[in-house]
């Protein structure tokens, strides 16, 4: 496809107009902006300025496309960055996250740096991002390999996946499809082999997987499991714009507290093989403030202490008041 030349003014200015039209015409709530750094980022930075001048609520997604976290901090908006250079673009994709979480929930090793210790890695270096509540945070899209591939169609890692991308600082992305473990078909044809076609949302489709009593066992299970935990974060400004409080990784699992002023939700995930005690006593700085526990999944009333167990690849959410 051809680049355009945002260096002419006139250019640049058409396509300021160009958002206002189709923000006023549809009624769009933000743009995600494709291979955002390609593009001049001078005069991009301009575009973004002025459509949030225009639209302040207006959210603008970038696809910067790096492993390197400082690199990626460099685009969002509001970054000190060295050479005075700010983008004014709200948000960013979190390609080092996603990187993290699907080379770590295929595993089984315990060895240092490995498993759930790639994630612990990651957002240790949260401190480097200018906004973590823009982030946005996805395990796979239409340029990535299906998270359905990546954790070999088990459908206990797949939860793990999405337990993460409930509850962890960011606006979680789900690619079409993953909620129910879609794998990718031929991959000859490229991205089109990832980017299979939602069964029923075609004339002749032999199955309708949009009609609840179509799914099977696994996607009805999988559906389920993330439209709960989905609904849930809808009402939470503890996970919407609370702080994050982790621990080291241990044995392949990961431990982690979203927090504010009255309220906090820990998360264990057990990506081990083995069934897994809470080390609660090791959370003390933080957990000892905590009352009135509830099991985010289950809606019943739960204590945490150091005799809690988590079963093999499972995630143990739990929502409490602070005192």
């Amino acid at each position: 496809m051809p680049d355009m030349n945002l260096d002419n003014p006139y250019v640049l200015q058409y396509f300021k107009q160009w958002a206002v039209w189709w923000i006023e015409y549809a009624g769009l709530d933000g743009f995600r902006v494709d291979t955002y750094p390609y593009n001049e980022k001078v005069p991009m930075s301009e575009w973004c300025a002025a459509v949030r001048r225009e639209y302040p609520g207006f959210n603008i997604v970038g696809e910067c496309w790096t492993s390197s976290i400082p690199q990626l901090a460099y685009w969002q908006g509001g970054n000190p960055n060295k050479d005075g250079f700010d983008s004014h673009l709200p948000s960013i994709m979190d390609f080092p996250l996603q990187e993290a979480i699907c080379r770590a929930l295929p595993t089984d090793s315990l060895r240092w740096g490995e498993g759930m210790t790639r994630v612990y890695d990651c957002l240790s270096h949260d401190f480097v991002y200018h906004d973590l509540s823009k982030m946005m945070i996805f395990v796979a899209n239409h340029d990535t390999d299906r998270i359905g591939d990546i954790v070999r169609r088990n459908p206990d890692r797949l939860k793990l996946s999405m337990a993460m991308l409930a509850t962890m600082r960011g606006i979680p992305q789900i690619f079409s499809g993953d909620e129910m473990m879609f794998t990718s078909k031929d991959l000859s044809q490229g991205h089109g082999g990832l980017r299979v076609d939602f069964p029923g949302g075609w004339e002749g489709d032999a199955v309708n997987l949009f009609d609840p009593a179509q799914r099977d066992a696994v996607q009805a299970g999988l559906f389920d499991y993330t439209q709960r935990l989905f609904q849930w974060r809808k009402s939470k400004p503890v996970i919407h714009n609370g702080r994050t409080m982790h621990f080291l990784s241990r044995d392949n699992t990961y431990a982690y507290f979203r927090y504010d002023d009255t309220d906090a939700v820990f998360v264990f995930i057990n990506n081990s093989r083995g069934k897994k005690q809470v080390p609660w006593s090791h959370y003390a700085e933080i957990a000892s403030g905590l009352s009135d526990g509830r099991n985010v999944l289950t809606g019943k009333a739960t204590e945490v202490d150091d005799t809690t167990t988590v079963g093999p690849r499972q995630a143990l959410i739990v929502e409490f008041k602070r005192k």
